[in-house]
């Protein structure tokens, strides 16, 4: 019987595993445990990360701002001290339990310039979960970095003075007067930021050409220089405009050996109404327009180099007129001519300021930013100007005390002089322009001399043609004295002679595009500017401004948006900014 009973508990315990290995119940409940361990685990990482990135961005925020606020050339406080006082308002720690924010080390770079301030702190979070994974703590050390300035910032106003500049900028004023207004503001905004004065400014006003100073055309090799009061070379007053070489708007340098002919100084716009009636030079109508003279006499609108000093720059901008046609790229072939290094001989010679030593800068300095701000309200515009035959030289025109005219027509002489007289003239070669009466058109004999004189002539001078365009217009010696001469040549004839075209607005794209172009791979700030301009004008000034666009141009419509521009570009001139 035992043995029957031993056997038949075996058997039952057989069936009772058996049955247990079979049994599905409760089976999930182990993959349930497992689950909740890892959610557990995964959760848990999550939170102790959160944790530390939310304590690792309020660190880097906290020293973003300290380190701008610290870098800033206005800052009373020394760099430290403004860490301190940020770190302590922030109240970083405040609140938190488990997390160390250690004091920032702060390391300043400046010179009479400039300053950068670098910073690192360190965060730890100590972990509520993944210390059971033996990671007790995350950690990290912020780094930031801020600076402003450079050791120098070097700025050429490229600006419009054309005649439209005259008409209504849509807010109640004057273009011109809008013009100067923003840009003395312009130079305050930035010359008040200039801590250690280190920013310069220079001037280039133009319009159909530029002006500049005597003293600075007698740094290149000028051809053609006029002779004024029968002084050879001694140069128009107030008016030296050269017409530099199209060949040199793919480089920024502005030879001073190259020869470069200088523009006549002459009116070839105002026009004279007849050519039988005589027009005394006291009736003002043969006179020359300065308006409409190529190179408009005047100490106003001449070029300005680059100077440090705010009343200075501001007092020269504020003189500023109005008048000529437009071509943009012979002023924006001036501001890149002298703010390339190789001017750095001419600023030695002109600018008597110790502190504008060694300026301008080389062109790859990384200490130096180089800025040109171009503006316009118009486009090209195509000109004339007077052909080098008769720029200078001596001309067949006499000009007798009483400021009347005789000129001289003999066989074998220029094409404008070699020419059949009328037959009442005889022998005699001068025509003396007020002697003919207006009673007849024909050939008057009383009209014709054998030499240049007349009652009230004195001795007469024979004018060089500089001379000739500083007392007349192209179009009154035209008129009156080839026209009315009855020699057979024809007015148009002899204008076609004396003004010849100079620039088409086509070209004019052409080589503002190229010079632009040189100047930005040379390393120079385009800011473009443009101001009411029609659509042509708009064009070119965004394709010469620099890149990103939405930072470098400006399309300012009326008067308020051109003080805006000015002021957004001495911001971003001056700019604070963070560099890590």
């Amino acid at each position: 019987m035992k043995t029957i009973a031993t056997a038949s508990a075996a058997v039952r315990e057989r069936i009772s595993l058996y049955r247990f290995c079979k049994d599905e119940r409760g089976v999930m409940a182990f993959f349930m445990l497992a689950m909740f361990l890892l959610m557990l685990m995964f959760g848990g990482i999550a939170v102790d990360v959160m944790r530390y990135e939310t304590r690792r961005v309020a660190l880097q925020q906290t020293m973003d701002r300290a380190a701008l606020a610290s870098a800033s050339l206005k800052q009373g406080l020394v760099p430290k001290a403004v860490f301190d006082d940020y770190f302590a308002k922030a109240n970083l720690g405040a609140g938190v339990e488990m997390v160390d924010f250690a004091t920032p080390t702060v390391v300043v770079d400046s010179n009479s310039t400039y300053r950068k301030v670098e910073a690192s702190a360190k965060v730890t979070s100590y972990n509520f979960f993944m210390h059971m994974m033996n990671v007790n703590t995350l950690e990290s050390v912020n780094t930031t970095s801020a600076q402003q300035g450079v050791s120098q910032i070097e700025v050429i106003l490229v600006l419009d003075v054309s005649g439209s500049m005259g008409d209504s900028d849509g807010s109640g004023s004057t273009k011109i007067a809008r013009l100067r207004t923003s840009a003395v503001r312009f130079v305050d905004t930035i010359k008040a930021l200039d801590t250690f004065n280190q920013v310069s400014i220079g001037i280039v006003p133009y319009n159909a050409q530029v002006n500049i100073p005597a003293t600075l055309r007698q740094r290149f090799n000028a051809q053609n220089i006029p002779t004024y009061d029968g002084v050879a070379n001694a140069g128009f007053p107030n008016a030296n405009c050269l017409e530099i070489p199209q060949t040199t708007y793919t480089s920024t340098e502005l030879s001073t050996s190259t020869a470069i002919r200088m523009a006549a100084v002459a009116d070839t716009e105002s026009t004279v109404s007849t050519s039988s009636n005589y027009l005394a030079p006291s009736s003002g109508a043969p006179s020359n327009n300065p308006l409409n003279r190529i190179c408009n006499p005047t100490t106003v609108n001449q070029v300005s180099l680059p100077s440090l000093n705010r009343t200075t720059i501001n007092s020269r901008i504020n003189q500023l007129v109005h008048g000529g046609y437009t071509s943009i790229a012979i002023g924006m072939r001036w501001g890149v001519g002298l703010i390339d290094q190789t001017a750095r001989p001419i600023y030695a010679s002109l600018i008597t300021d110790p502190e504008m030593a060694g300026r301008p800068a080389n062109n790859t300095a990384t200490d130096t930013r180089k800025i040109i701000v171009l503006m316009t309200d118009g486009e090209h515009v195509a000109t004339d100007h007077v052909p080098d035959a008769y720029k200078t030289g001596l001309s067949p025109i006499w000009r007798g005390a009483d400021g009347n005219y005789a000129i001289r027509f003999t066989t074998g002489g220029t094409a404008l002089t070699n020419t059949a007289r009328p037959g009442c003239a005889g022998t005699n070669t001068y025509f003396v322009n007020h002697l003919k009466t207006n009673s007849s058109t024909g050939c008057q004999s009383a009209a014709w001399r054998a030499t240049p004189s007349w009652t009230g002539s004195g001795t007469a001078v024979q004018l060089d043609w500089s001379e000739v365009w500083r007392y007349l217009s192209v179009n009154y010696v035209a008129r009156q004295l080839y026209g009315r001469s009855n020699t057979g040549i024809s007015v148009s004839t002899v204008m076609d002679m004396f003004v010849d075209p100079y620039l088409q607005a086509t070209t004019m794209n052409t080589l503002l595009a190229s010079n632009c172009s040189a100047a930005k791979t040379a390393g120079v700030e385009i800011y473009g500017i443009a101001f009411t301009a029609p659509a042509n004008g708009q064009s070119v000034i965004n394709n010469c401004a620099s890149s990103p666009k939405e930072n470098y141009y400006f399309n300012s419509t009326n008067g308020t948006a051109l003080d805006a521009a000015f002021q957004q570009i001495a911001t971003n001139i001056s700019e604070l900014r963070l560099t890590q």
